[in-house]
């Protein structure tokens, strides 16, 4: 049973409105926007993973060897992980994809992370999805794989032992399922839970990354070999999301853009998620991958206009979490989506926001209790522009009003990191966040 269920009364509306879960795709909360984000169209996602936007089936033959690494790139709060939901649900099927979903917040430290780590976690995850589907896999590729990493293990033991410190725990065992999955969680728990054990097991696996990478890709081989054999399906696909909520700019650059090299040498059909702040390093990232951007719902026109149909969408977003009879007014409901500036996560502050201006007796959010959750909301999110930051918010009106696009400065990126300004269709139309504009710094400087 869900959590997270329609709020019938005000004291469930918080839970209702929580923008920190992501819902599945099956979920009744789920709304699908992928036919109202401008230019954006999941087709793409599908054509790049050289799959049948249609039918959905993975046309293995004509890509045999040709393995995709997709970067889906966006805000935050466009709801990427909602959308990848949906894609897996799609995609998991006997003719396209093993769907095998690695979420770094719930697997890994978001304070500590490499490259190396998401790969031990991707196979973690593997193995607990071929055991659940109880796919029969080769012994002597099981045991050529347990020896390997028998024998990293072993080196890093060595020096754990020689600085006094604790071995990580490996049983010699005939291998199995089980024995990898037991192997692959005490590698990942010694990773997350000690800095520096963490760091000895990187660097020895890093030092044998040619091997190890051989290895992965063989073993990967061979389950999609499996797969097609038992009628599961054609190949694996990796879907990591996360990766912007990895705690430091720093640690995300290193991820992606300083691990290029050992991404490139991985041979698995993966989709990650792109940290916005990386969007504008995708010429470097298309040299051994794809990227897609994945925009917010564009809500309005660049000349003001409302896309209806876009908000209509958003009604269903709303009334799907939140009873029509809990506001005094469907005008209410569409004041706060378009607040929301076309994303789902603002949209549900906005209702937070609200929530707590309602009277519990009335049992009602009504429009004075939005516009005084906005004016609160829009002064915490003002408190840290700067002048500099208003005087590029001008020159941002300023084209808006003449319908001009924007070549891309370090500045805007910035913005647009900040969430101050939001980002439409393929990049080159951006808009001021409504939650901005509703600041008095913003109307007395910008107008």
């Amino acid at each position: 049973m869900s959590l997270y269920k329609k709020a019938t009364s005000l004291m469930e509306v918080d839970n209702a409105v929580r923008f920190d879960v992501p819902v599945t795709y099956d979920h009744e909360f789920f709304t699908d926007f992928s036919d109202v984000r401008g230019d954006f169209e999941d087709k793409m996602i599908y054509k790049t993973l050289n799959v049948h936007p249609k039918t959905f089936v993975y046309n293995r033959e004509a890509n045999i060897g040709n393995k995709v690494t997709l970067f889906l790139a966006g805000m935050r709060g466009s709801g990427k992980t909602s959308e990848l939901a949906k894609i897996s649900q799609k995609l998991n099927n006997k003719d396209c994809f093993f769907c095998v979903t690695c979420n770094l917040d719930v697997g890994l430290d978001l304070n500590d992370m490499e490259y190396m780590d998401i790969l031990i976690f991707q196979l973690e995850r593997l193995f607990e999805e071929i055991a659940a589907k109880r796919i029969k896999l080769d012994e002597g590729i099981l045991a050529s794989l347990y020896e390997w990493f028998g024998e990293r293990v072993k080196e890093v033991n060595k020096v754990i032992k020689k600085e006094g410190g604790f071995e990580v725990e490996v049983k010699a065992e005939t291998p199995s399922l089980f024995s990898f999955l037991t192997m692959a969680a005490k590698l990942k728990a010694n990773v997350a839970g000690s800095k520096e054990n963490a760091e000895k097991i990187r660097t020895t696996f890093k030092n044998n990354f040619t091997q190890f990478s051989l290895k992965f890709n063989e073993f990967i081989e061979h389950v999609n070999i499996q797969l097609r054999k038992a009628g599961i399906a054609q190949e694996v696909l990796f879907i990591v999301d996360g990766l912007e909520k990895v705690a430091t700019r720093d640690i995300r650059k290193k991820l992606v853009l300083d691990e290029a090299n050992r991404i490139r040498q991985i041979k698995a059909n993966t989709i990650f998620t792109l940290p916005i702040e990386l969007a504008p390093e995708c010429q470097r990232l298309l040299s051994f991958s794809q990227v897609v951007s994945f925009p917010f719902v564009k809500i309005r026109e660049k000349d003001g206009a409302i896309v209806e149909e876009a908000v209509r969408r958003f009604e269903t977003f709303v009334y799907r979490r939140i009873d029509a009879a809990l506001f005094d007014s469907p005008d209410t409901v569409r004041e706060a989506i378009l607040y929301g500036g076309g994303s789902p996560r603002e949209l549900l502050r906005v209702l937070e926001y609200a929530n707590m201006f309602a009277d519990e007796d009335a049992n009602q959010i009504t429009r004075e209790d939005l516009q005084k959750g906005v004016k609160k909301l829009a002064a915490q999110t003002s408190q840290y522009v700067s002048n500099k930051d208003l005087e590029k918010l001008k020159i941002l009106k300023n084209a808006n009003d003449k319908g001009e696009p924007l070549a891309f400065d370090e500045e805007w990126q910035d913005l647009l990191e900040k969430l101050i300004i939001m980002e439409y269709n393929d990049g080159t139309y951006k808009r001021v966040n409504p939650i901005v504009e509703a600041s008095e710094l913003y109307k007395k400087h910008v107008g």
